[in-house]
């Protein structure tokens, strides 16, 4: 199953869902248009994924702790999409460039918010 984020609410739903999901273990990686898939980060703690200004269809996606942090750049974005287990849990954010790329953050447990117990411990102070 397949959520996709209307355009007049990026701004709104990418500060959620990093709300939502900081601290949680994730894997950031690029599907180029040739469909060759090239791994930028694996389960690290997800910081955050806002557009660079709000009204910018460039995207930055932070990661990482005090020992290793990545911010991964996508710029050009035409749509944003969430990929849902058969529970309704997000296992995935989507990210698609004009250049027919696409950026996935990828959860290593996918799970409802509303399941996970207690707050993330691995935030960057």
């Amino acid at each position: 199953m397949i959520r996709k984020m209307p355009r007049d609410s990026w701004h709104e739903a990418l500060d959620s869902f990093s709300r939502q999901h900081e601290g949680w273990l994730v894997s950031v990686s690029t599907r180029r248009p040739d469909g060759q898939l090239l791994v930028e980060a694996q389960n690290v703690p997800l910081q955050g994924i806002s557009q660079t200004t709000p009204n910018s269809t460039d995207v930055a996606v932070e990661v990482g702790d005090r020992d290793r942090h990545l911010t991964h750049q996508v710029r050009d974005v035409t749509a944003v999409t969430i990929e849902m287990t058969d529970t309704r849990a997000e296992r995935a954010l989507v990210l698609e460039s004009a250049d027919r790329s696409a950026t996935i953050v990828a959860f290593r447990s996918p799970m409802r918010p509303e399941e996970v117990d207690g707050l993330p411990i691995n935030r960057l102070e």
